[in-house]
């Protein structure tokens, strides 16, 4: 189960770094935005099998930790589709404003054609194209944040599985010693019960002896 997991948890990661590729503006072809999409599906699949495991998991311990696990899991996948929706629509809106600045670059000369605007050697950021990189910026922030905070997690839950396995063994150890202990006990009762029995056989069988003869020497 802790393979799926970490098979889950890589899927994750790789499809973060896609996002956060997109959102920056670093690539914004169809391809990535199709690559993206596939592993929306590829990571809620590992998803359903690592919660169909864990489901039918025996040890109490685990199938906590496996359920939190899907959990956080489902929770991420829902925010990163709900980051990934965002991201194109402001990419589309951008696309679109960049269309019409260019179409408002355009003027008209004396001969009724249009020409593009002379480019200034210095040309002011847009507010869209502003906000876009802060956001850029923030998501990539969030996302490396969100990378410590998933591996620390990771690590103190892996240190509670363990912690629980050996609480388990402890306890089994300490049940074992219990049940030797009874065992002993029940084995010298019966030692020392077999030992009265054999002196009890043994006098009676003195007494029985001895009143034979009696009866034989004093009454015949």
């Amino acid at each position: 189960m802790n393979s799926l997991y970490n098979h889950a948890l890589k899927q994750s990661h790789a499809l973060q770094r896609d996002l956060d590729k997109f959102a920056s503006g670093q690539d914004l072809s169809a391809g990535l935005q199709g690559q993206i999409s596939a592993s929306f599906s590829s990571l809620q699949r590992s998803i359903d099998d690592y919660d169909n495991l864990a489901k039918r998991e025996m040890v109490a311990v685990k199938k906590e930790t496996a359920v939190t696990r899907v959990s956080k899991f489902r929770q991420e996948l829902q925010e990163m589709r709900t980051r990934f929706e965002s991201t194109k629509k402001i990419q589309e809106n951008l696309r679109l404003e960049q269309n019409r600045d260019s179409l408002l670059a355009r003027r008209p000369n004396k001969g009724g054609h249009y020409t593009e605007a002379p480019e200034h050697p210095y040309q002011p950021m847009t507010r869209s194209a502003f906000a876009q990189r802060e956001q850029a910026f923030g998501d990539q922030t969030d996302s490396q944040l969100d990378d410590f905070i998933t591996q620390a997690q990771t690590l103190l839950e892996n240190l509670a599985d363990q912690h629980g396995v050996l609480k388990k063994a402890q306890r089994k150890l300490l049940d074992t010693a219990n049940t030797l202990g009874v065992s002993q006990n029940v084995i010298r009762y019966i030692e020392r019960r077999t030992t009265q029995d054999k002196w009890i056989f043994f006098g009676g069988l003195a007494v029985t002896v001895f009143i034979l003869w009696a009866i034989v020497h004093y009454l015949v």
